[in-house]
């Protein structure tokens, strides 16, 4: 099913944009440090979790990761002071991809097999400052092209049952759907459904995916002449119904300009269930990039088919670096500052 929302722009007067207000010094004085990192916040803490290059041979690739050992930085938004934490080698295979996430205020760190099959290994919690492998029950390695990527992200937030909702994409263009439990020193994981390749016609890759009740909102990107965000289509997954409703929202002038993986960060107020989005980097020229601070929201109930989802334009720009919304606070986190905007909530 697919439904077609408009576009919409915020009035000339509420237009000026509102740059971030600096709260503290940046992490630049925590010893050396990486060049990548994820941004969290969890236990009520900024948190970056370092990324060192890890070469890949047997693909000719490389990629940027925490699991060979890198360090968790905190930032106490109480005391704006910063603390970091070193942790050690937690895997060494040349062929494994990750994903980090948050749920129930704790970061978690998910490990899977990079090429050839959607094969989930281990799973690790951080905890007193270190990370905890914990006992993962996953489904068989469901193999696939031996040179492509599944791709595997963790949805934001947890569902009505408190599961983690985790995508991967398969060789005939199914997005799998899995759900992942965890019960204090134990998960498990279930492949549940999936996004059917007829509903996904261009066979687009989950980028970025957010959860409220038992509703999934899954944002893709596409291969072509590169890898493009798809800023207006996505899908919605009722996991109760088993359904999948792609929702497009129509060509207009006025939408984010963001490409590549699409947005840095992402929110849905669960109160509206509007989505907001911020920062990202835009195509200059033929090949190269640059970043863009804008913060847009798709104001609207987007989970609901009869919502008139409208893409606004927010009063509010953000300077480069790593970007953490917490709710809806939107910090920028650099070497040299830490610094924070409000959102008007929408």
């Amino acid at each position: 099913m697919y439904c077609v929302f408009n576009s919409y722009q915020l009035p000339p007067s509420l237009q000026c944009s509102t740059m971030s207000e600096k709260i503290a010094n940046g992490f630049g004085s925590l010893g050396e440090l990486c060049d990548h990192h994820y941004a969290f916040v969890q236990d009520g803490k900024l948190t970056l979790v370092g990324r060192k290059y890890v070469a890949q041979p047997t693909h000719n690739w490389g990629h940027r990761v925490a699991f060979p050992g890198t360090y968790v930085l905190t930032f106490d938004k109480e005391t704006n002071q910063w603390g970091r934490h070193d942790f050690s080698e937690l895997a060494s295979d040349e062929n494994l991809e990750e994903s980090l996430f948050v749920r129930d205020g704790k970061l978690y760190l998910l490990t899977f097999l990079n090429f050839g099959a959607i094969e989930f290994k281990q799973l690790f919690k951080w905890e007193d400052n270190k990370f905890v492998e914990i006992k993962l029950t996953a489904p068989a390695s469901k193999c696939i092209t031996e040179s492509q990527k599944p791709d595997v992200i963790v949805a934001s937030g947890v569902t009505s049952s408190g599961s983690n909702i985790v995508l991967a994409r398969d060789d005939d263009g199914h997005i799998q759907i899995y759900s992942l439990t965890v019960d204090g020193d134990v998960a498990t994981i279930g492949n549940t459904s999936k996004i059917d390749v007829d509903a996904n016609p261009l066979r687009g890759q989950a980028v970025l995916a957010e959860v409220s009740g038992d509703k999934v909102l899954v944002s893709y990107g596409v291969h072509g002449c590169g890898f493009r965000w798809e800023k207006t289509r996505f899908f919605i997954v009722d996991l109760k119904t088993n359904t999948t409703r792609h929702v497009d929202i129509g060509e207009y002038e006025n939408l984010p300009r963001f490409g590549f993986t699409g947005p840095h960060c992402s929110f849905v107020n669960q109160d509206t269930k509007s989505w907001i989005v911020a920062a990202g980097s835009v195509l200059k020229g033929m090949h190269a990039s640059e970043f863009n601070g804008e913060v847009w929201a798709l104001k609207g109930n987007v989970f609901d088919e009869e919502s008139k989802a409208v893409w606004v334009k927010l009063p509010h720009n953000v300077d480069e670096g790593e970007h953490i919304l917490d709710g809806f606070t939107l910090y920028t986190v650099t070497k040299g500052a830490v610094s924070k905007v409000q959102l008007d909530e929408i």
